[in-house]
């Protein structure tokens, strides 16, 4: 009897360790989910404020999405129409999704080129459209990472003057920064997305502002159509026009291809 009280008293005593423990764990997770929740608030509230602020200075509009949502901001800038917006990206392995600062700017002109440029996990985009030629520019800072598909090549390489080469490089080496260029049909869109959430109005500016003179760079100079149709393909002359699905766009990267 004696023994069987004394087993009786060492069960419990190790019950009372073991839930101890998962009453240490649980303190623990908690505190870590609570502090992840109260940083996540922290990025969103700090976020919002910075975006409200350049909004309002640069006189563009501002939507702020929910309490807990990311916002949004479109208007004009330096007379480009610009949108900067939250966007997924889905992983390698298509089962989750990666949650991105976008900023997309419209190009003035329609480049008579059908074309796409890209940088990091913009490059699997480019991928799906199917176009027929790769070209790489001579420019020394070029790396083998960034990729141009075209529909001309011998068009892309007279209308990728060093200008416009290193202005697409210098984008492309901002930190964290995903780069694509889109010239499809009557549409010319630049676009930069990162995970960083630009909580810094002087930030936001800046890269926007590198944005801009990167779209005036590649956007076409007076007469410049007519100089690039001349030097086109003799044998791409007569191809049809790409046709693209903008669901497909919209489904990978959500990319703003309607006009306002």
């Amino acid at each position: 009897m004696w023994v069987f009280w004394r087993l009786l008293a060492a069960f419990y005593f190790e019950l009372e360790v073991i839930l101890s423990f998962a009453i240490v764990a649980w303190f623990i997770l908690s505190v870590i989910l609570l502090g992840f929740w109260g940083w996540t608030v922290y990025v969103v509230i700090k976020q919002k404020n910075a975006w409200k602020l350049y909004a309002d200075k640069r006189k563009m509009r501002f939507h702020s999405n929910g309490i807990l949502e990311t916002p949004s901001i479109s208007g004009s800038v330096d007379g480009y129409r610009v949108t900067i917006f939250p966007s997924e990206h889905s992983e390698l392995d298509a089962r989750s999704q990666r949650r991105l600062t976008a900023i997309e700017i419209s190009l003035h002109t329609s480049i008579p080129i059908q074309s796409a440029i890209a940088s990091g996990g913009m490059v699997p985009v480019i991928e799906k459209l199917h176009f027929k030629y790769e070209y790489r520019p001579p420019a020394k800072k070029w790396e083998d990472s960034y990729v141009i598909r075209t529909a001309d090549r011998d068009l892309t390489e007279a209308y990728l003057t060093d200008d416009r080469v290193t202005r697409l490089i210098e984008l492309m080496k901002v930190d964290k920064a995903w780069i694509i260029f889109l010239a499809l049909n009557d549409t010319c869109l630049l676009r930069l997305d990162t995970p960083l959430p630009l909580d810094n109005p002087k930030k936001l500016d800046s890269t926007i502002k590198q944005l801009v003179a990167a779209a005036q760079a590649l956007d076409l100079e007076d007469g410049e159509e007519k100089d690039l149709l001349r030097k086109q393909s003799k044998t791409d002359k007569e191809r049809s026009v790409l046709s693209v699905d903008e669901k497909l766009l919209d489904d990978d990267v959500g990319f703003e291809l309607e006009d306002e």
